[in-house]
């Protein structure tokens, strides 16, 4: 036989919540500024890498380009590909300005 279960009263008390307290309650779920939960803190540049991986197919060309480089700047592949990036988004950030 099944045992029925019956709620508390508990839910029939509550307050009605404010359009204050929904207007909060609505920015933290689309995740507005509003949000009280979250702090907007930087990322650390060197922090462990597990946030993303991606796969990146290259042909045969561009695989060769990318042992030679790493071959002549010593770093491994992987290091010279993140390096490449960071060096590049820092150009690109600092050009940005002079338009």
């Amino acid at each position: 036989m099944v045992k029925r279960r019956t709620p508390k009263a508990t839910a029939a008390a509550q307050a009605e919540p404010t359009p204050e307290q929904i207007e909060a309650f609505a920015a933290g779920v689309d995740g507005g500024a509003g949000s009280p939960n979250k702090k907007a803190k930087p990322p650390d540049a060197t922090a462990i890498r597990d946030y993303k991986a991606i796969r990146v197919p290259f042909n045969e060309y561009e695989y060769q380009q990318l042992v030679q480089g790493a071959a002549l700047s010593g770093r491994s592949k992987l290091n010279f590909m993140r390096h490449a990036m960071l060096v590049m988004a820092k150009e690109l950030q600092a050009g940005k300005g002079k338009k």
